[in-house]
Formats: C-alpha cells, structure tokens, sequence
C-alpha cells in the first residue's frame, strides 16, 4: 500500500455504505411511485396506497438522517402526497367508522 491510499477495508466501507444509500433511495422513489399509481389502476379503496405511502415516508425520514435532503424531499412529496390523496377518497368511510 503506497502513501496517501485507503485501506481496502475503508474503501469496501465507503462502497457499502453507498450502495445502502443508493438502495434507501431507490426504494423510497419506488414507494411513492406504486402509491401514486395505484389510483391509476383502480386501487384507491384498498390499503395497498397507504401502506406503500408510509412506507415511503419512513425510508424519506431515513433518507433525511443520513443527510440526503434532495432526495428525501423529492421522494416524500410523492408519498405523502399519494397518503393525502388517500385519506381524501376514504374519508366518508374513515368517518362512518368513526361513528359521526
């Protein structure tokens, strides 16, 4: 090893540590995605939105711990939007379970 050069150790380190960043953003751009498209398809009376919207949102509050403010916004935004959007169209039904 010459002077100046990381040990493989650090540099296997750095490498899956990004890779876990890359595959938190990944995912987290997937969640929002299917939340959204799932009213495409039909599926906005089902808890399928919701669960991938949440979902979502955690891996953005994850996202936001490590540092990745852009991707983090971007990501929630179609989560929490597509959550949003859920709770508009299930609402009669939230509030007839509610009992009001």
């Amino acid at each position: 090893m010459t002077e100046g050069t990381p040990p493989a150790d650090d540099a296997n380190a750095k490498r899956k540590t990004q890779g876990e960043r890359y595959n938190r953003v990944m995912w987290a751009y997937v969640c929002g995605g299917i939340t959204l498209l799932s009213y495409v398809v039909g599926l906005e009376p089902t808890f399928i939105p919701l669960a991938f919207g949440f979902f979502g949102l955690l891996l953005c509050w994850q996202l936001l711990q490590i540092g990745d403010q852009r991707h983090s916004v971007y990501a929630g935004i179609l989560s929490l939007g597509g959550v949003m959007i859920w709770l508009t169209f299930n609402w009669p039904m939230l509030k007839h379970w509610a009992g009001r």
